[in-house]
């Protein structure tokens, strides 16, 4: 598949879904519960990688997920995420299969289990398996567990990643066959050293089958959060909207 092909040219007329993928200046997080419903994507449970201290749990509870696995490298997070989801996840119905409703995985996610250098950076949100370019700087170096999205996402059919450079990483440890949905934060211009374009993150899905179904910009238009639908989710999903 030519990772420049528009879905008119990859065998279907444009849909609802199609054109939601044009970019527009809105906060994903907004936007996720309607997008899945709309695609008849369940809510399972969700991984979100980049956790940060849980500022998205809100929006991952009005999914209606039952299952929360956060993974986030940065201790100094760890009490704020874990409050959040306390807050909450309360009384929520239990996920299937005995998993717990929520896990916490101190640890970056990787393409294999092992231990990184974690860059802290002046701004806690931005940390990164990878050196920072400028004007970014580095204000400590902590070594962090590496674990592989495909060990934690039992029981999760969507994955969220914020990984600052490092999403290829983070995709290759996926075990994208059982997800449904995606939602993948990207630069038009690397950030890190050997970082991940937007634009190299497109082209792994495309090759992979997954198709884009919306692409929610920044205050910065050169970042944006890009949502992915699964090849076997996506036939699906094209039936509903051409019925509509």
């Amino acid at each position: 598949m030519s990772h420049g092909s528009s879905p008119a040219s990859q065998g279907h007329a444009l849909t609802e879904i199609d054109r939601s993928a044009a970019p527009v200046y809105v906060r994903w997080e907004r936007q996720l519960p309607g997008l899945m419903d709309r695609l008849g994507v369940a809510p399972v449970g969700v991984v979100q990688v980049g956790a940060h201290i849980g500022q998205e749990v809100p929006a991952l509870v009005r999914c209606g997920f039952r299952r929360l696995v956060m993974v986030e490298p940065n201790r100094d997070h760890s009490a704020a995420l874990a409050r959040e989801l306390g807050r909450h996840l309360s009384g929520r119905p239990e996920p299937e299969g005995g998993r717990p409703a929520q896990e916490v995985v101190l640890a970056a996610a990787g393409r294999e289990r092992g231990t990184a250098t974690l860059h802290v950076t002046e701004y806690d949100q931005q940390a990164s398996l990878l050196a920072p370019l400028p004007p970014m700087t580095v204000t400590r170096l902590d070594t962090t567990e590496v674990v592989p999205v495909r060990e934690v996402q039992h029981g999760c059919n969507v994955l969220v990643v914020d990984a600052q450079g490092a999403e290829l990483d983070v995709l290759a440890g996926a075990d994208l066959d059982r997800l449904d949905l995606a939602v993948i934060e990207g630069s038009a211009e690397a950030r890190y050293h050997c970082g991940a374009t937007r634009q190299a993150v497109a082209a792994y899905m495309q090759d992979r089958g997954w198709r884009l179904v919306a692409n929610w910009t920044h205050a910065r238009a050169n970042v944006a959060d890009m949502a992915w639908l699964a090849p076997s989710t996506s036939l699906r999903a094209t039936y509903r909207a051409d019925r509509g």
